[in-house]
């Protein structure tokens, strides 16, 4: 992920006036990004494991995230 990308991200989520699903994906998508584990994602995200599988699919580091 480009330093550019991973800004917007961050700065999405710290959006209040961002809906909610979006901040939900910006932040599973910076998470991954740092490594962290699947079991950690979903604990700290309160999702499950096809949320997670779902959304590394739809994300290239060669593009902008489909949020």
């Amino acid at each position: 992920m480009s330093k550019a990308e991973r800004e917007e991200l961050t700065s999405l989520q710290r959006k209040r006036a961002a809906p909610v699903a979006q901040v939900r994906r910006a932040k599973l998508i910076l998470l991954l990004d740092d490594g962290v584990s699947r079991d950690a994602i979903m604990n700290t995200l309160g999702c499950d494991s096809r949320f997670i599988a779902t959304w590394r699919a739809r994300f290239s580091p060669d593009i902008s995230p489909a949020l």
